[in-house]
C-alpha cells in the first residue's frame, strides 16, 4: 500500500514538472518575433535561396559565394562565414541582411559565435545586432532628429568587442563606442545577449545591456536612442566584414566566424 501511495505521489511529481516546462517553453516561443538556426539546411554553399527559406522576406542581402552551413561538434549545423585576405567592407567580406521585426520599444537579441582558429582580427569589424531603420543610420549617416539608430556589435584589434552605436547624440563622425569588459579568443564558442529598452520622450533613461555567457559586460541605463514615438527597434540587421573602409583593417589571410542560434524575443531566455 506505501508502495502503491509513493509510486501514484512521485507520477503525480512528474506530470507536474512536465506540464510546467511545457507551459514555460510555450510562454518563452510566445515572446520570441524571429528565429534562425541552420538545421534545415546542407552541409555546403548556403545561398540567397537558403537564406529566403531560412527567413522569409528581407529588405537588402549579400550572400553568395560567402558562406557555407557545416557540421560543429556542439551546435550541429551552424553557418560559417568568410572573410577573405584583403577584403574590406561588406561588399567584399562577411555577409548581411536586413530582417525586419515587429516595432517594439524592448528586446533582447541573442546568438552564438565562434572565431575560427587562425582568425586575422585586423584592426576590427562588425557584427550583428539590433536597430531602427536597418542599414540607414550606418556608414556615417547619423539621425539627425531622433528617428533612428543602430547598435552593433564589434570585435576590435586582439578580440576586444565593442557596441558600435550610431545614435542621435553621437559624438564621433562614425559611431560611437560603448564598452564591453570582454576580450574573445579564437576556436571558442560564445553566447552573446544584448538588451536594448528605448528612452521615453526626449529623455536619458534608454537601457543597453550585453551579456557574454551570461556575465554581464555593459550595463548602461542612461542611454537616448531616439525622439519618441519614433525610432521604435524594427530590424535584425546581421552585418559582418572587416572595417572601417580602408585597406589597414584588412585580414592577412582568409578568415572565417561560425554563427547559430539566433533569437529575438521580448524576454531573456532562461538557461
Amino acid at each position: 500500500m506505501k508502495i502503491t501511495t509513493y509510486i501514484l505521489i512521485l507520477l503525480l511529481l512528474i506530470n507536474y514538472s512536465c506540464k510546467t516546462t511545457k507551459n514555460v517553453t510555450q510562454n518563452e516561443d510566445k515572446n520570441i518575433v524571429f528565429q534562425l538556426d541552420f538545421e534545415n539546411n546542407k552541409v555546403g554553399n548556403y545561398t540567397d535561396a537558403n537564406l529566403l527559406k531560412d527567413v522569409g522576406s528581407v529588405v537588402w542581402k549579400i550572400v553568395e559565394d560567402k558562406a557555407a552551413i557545416e557540421e560543429d561538434s556542439i551546435h550541429g549545423k551552424v553557418l560559417k562565414v568568410k572573410y577573405p585576405k584583403g577584403a574590406v567592407g561588406p561588399k567584399q567580406g562577411g555577409i548581411q541582411f536586413d530582417r525586419r521585426i515587429p516595432k517594439s520599444k524592448e528586446y533582447y537579441l541573442e546568438y552564438d559565435i565562434k572565431f575560427a582558429e587562425g582568425f586575422d582580427f585586423a584592426l576590427g569589424g562588425k557584427l550583428p545586432g539590433l536597430t531602427s531603420g536597418g542599414r540607414t543610420f550606418t556608414g556615417g549617416k547619423h539621425p539627425k532628429n531622433g528617428e533612428g539608430w543602430s547598435a552593433r556589435y564589434m570585435w576590435r584589434e586582439k578580440g576586444a568587442m565593442i557596441v558600435y552605436f550610431y545614435h542621435m547624440d553621437n559624438k564621433h563622425k562614425w559611431g560611437d563606442i560603448v564598452e564591453m569588459d570582454t576580450i574573445f579568443d579564437t576556436g571558442k564558442w560564445y553566447r552573446i545577449t544584448q538588451h536594448l529598452k528605448m528612452n521615453d520622450t526626449d529623455k536619458f533613461n534608454g537601457i543597453m545591456e550585453v551579456w557574454v555567457d551570461d556575465k554581464k559586460v555593459t550595463n548602461e541605463t542612461n542611454v537616448r536612442y531616439r525622439l519618441a514615438p519614433l525610432g521604435e527597434i524594427d530590424s535584425f540587421y546581421f552585418s559582418t566584414f572587416h572595417g572601417g573602409n580602408t585597406a589597414d583593417w584588412a585580414p592577412k589571410n582568409d578568415s572565417y566566424i561560425y554563427f547559430d542560434n539566433f533569437k529575438v524575443a521580448k524576454i531573456k531566455h532562461k538557461n
